[in-house]
């Protein structure tokens, strides 16, 4: 097998050039001067080289190619190798050596970089050897390019088994838009998720953040129209690795897998799908009539289930994206009962109550009932609705609002009577005071029983001393 390197192909293309110009000469027997008579013809035709001249060959030449092909076959008609191949003619031999080791001991290196620690070492100067020549000399002992990423994971081309199995989830910027909340224009984050097996695309939605907030609202609308997936593949941003998410995901059954940091070709089908909107649509849009994410959203929605998900891939045998999904969608697990599927999107927390009613979630101070004081409450939230906070009192939903300190200071402080079996009940008198019974102590009228055991003045009092 002839190696693929470059200097290999040339030594084929001129053996092939030379046993081109021998031609019938390699099979003919020919009498006595009739060699003479060949040679000086072909040596009065122009030939094409390999490198693409037209030149002239000496009939000399040309018998001197007979003589190794008639002793060698074809491989003696290529050049012969070097004898210094592999080897720098510029760079001294103990240098090659530590050259080769500084590139093993750290394969980062460049070659420009170990020249340069050889010059501030004193064991060269600049201008002795080019880069070039180190990087040559690298590269014929493979330590350089993929022989020195052994120790990176492989990559392989893979495909999931099934639709709805793996959807690759991402989000990339959009254009600036007006964001109403802040008051000015803000890049838009659009969220996207595709199923790996069909390259469907189920769905896209553009925000003026990237909150979990935002992502759960884009996957609550994909599973209502493709189903519900067994497992995400994502990147580490937050929005795709919070505590909320990956609530949700849980209750739904939906397994997680998280690139590692800054390996976006892990996710190789929706880079790639950013890649054809960005062209295709983002590129295209008009933004003196697209002005709101409503605006952007109905404009790529409408690309992508009018365009994308129709088109034939070459991903996919040249199939649509839509045709591969519905042929094999046998098992898909979908959800009709839209409560059910809400009812998903709720996480709970438990959270210690202050003595003031009062406790944190995600960075705001809510006030629950005054019952709960000093103790753990356990708050619920709807994750696409953060405002929506309550606690359940038995079967009860009830709601609870975030701290109004200014409000407060007006409200009227009810002091309630603890509860008795379910009924309000007065706390029980047992006469004991405890001044009164330190004083008494003190004048040695001895300890205080009860009210009932002693008399009383007419004003209710106990006297503090007889005469």
């Amino acid at each position: 097998m002839i190696d693929p390197n470059a200097r290999d192909d040339y030594r084929r293309d001129v053996a092939l050039f030379r046993i081109t110009i021998l031609g019938d000469l390699i099979h003919r027997y020919l009498r006595r001067g009739e060699l003479k008579e060949a040679l000086a013809k072909k040596s009065q035709a122009y030939w094409q080289a390999p490198d693409g001249r037209s030149i002239r060959v000496a009939a000399k030449t040309i018998e001197s190619w007979l003589t190794l092909h008639r002793r060698g076959g074809f491989e003696a008609l290529m050049p012969r190798e070097r004898s210094d191949r592999n080897r720098s003619r510029c760079i001294p031999d103990e240098l090659q050596v530590l050259i080769l080791d500084m590139k093993r001991e750290r394969p980062g290196r460049s070659a420009a970089q170990i020249i340069q620690t050889l010059v501030d070492l004193g064991r060269t100067k600049l201008g002795d050897f080019s880069v070039s020549s180190a990087q040559r000399l690298i590269a014929a002992h493979g330590l350089s390019g993929p022989r020195m990423e052994l120790d990176v994971a492989a990559r392989h081309r893979y495909r999931a088994s099934a639709v709805n199995e793996i959807w690759q989830v991402d989000a990339v910027h959009g254009p600036k838009l007006f964001d109403p909340a802040s008051g000015r224009a803000t890049t838009v984050k659009i969220f996207g998720l595709i199923d790996d097996r069909s390259r469907l695309v189920t769905y896209l939605r553009g925000s003026h953040h990237e909150r979990q907030v935002d992502f759960l609202r884009t996957l609550f609308e994909a599973i209502r129209r493709r189903g519900i997936p067994r497992a995400l593949q994502l990147d580490n941003h937050g929005s795709f690795s919070g505590t909320d998410t990956r609530m949700v995901c849980a209750q739904l059954g939906i397994r997680l897998h998280f690139a590692k940091p800054y390996d976006g070709a892990s996710k190789g089908k929706i880079e790639r799908f950013w890649r054809s909107l960005r062209a295709q649509v983002l590129s295209e849009l008009d933004l003196d009539i697209v002005k709101t994410t409503d605006d952007l959203n109905l404009r790529i929605m409408s690309w992508v289930d009018g365009r994308y998900n129709v088109s034939p891939h070459s991903g996919i045998d040249a199939r649509t994206p839509l045709s591969v999904y519905e042929e094999e969608a046998e098992e898909l697990r979908f959800s009709a009962d839209y409560e059910w599927l809400a009812a998903r999107f709720v996480v709970h927390v438990d959270r210690k109550v202050l003595n003031d009613s009062t406790c944190s979630l995600g960075g705001r101070t809510f006030e629950v009932p005054q019952h709960l004081r000093r103790q753990t409450a356990r708050l619920y939230y709807a994750v696409m609705e953060p405002d929506s906070v309550w606690v359940m009192d038995g079967a009860t939903q009830v709601p609870v609002r975030e701290v109004d300190e200014v409000a407060n200071s007006q409200r009227a402080r009810i002091r309630t009577k603890p509860k008795s079996d379910g009924f309000q009940a007065d706390p029980p008198v047992t006469g004991v005071n405890g001044v009164e019974a330190f004083l008494r102590r003190k004048l040695g009228h001895g300890a205080i029983g009860g009210a009932a055991e002693h008399d009383e003045d007419e004003q209710g009092g106990v006297p503090c001393a007889q005469s």
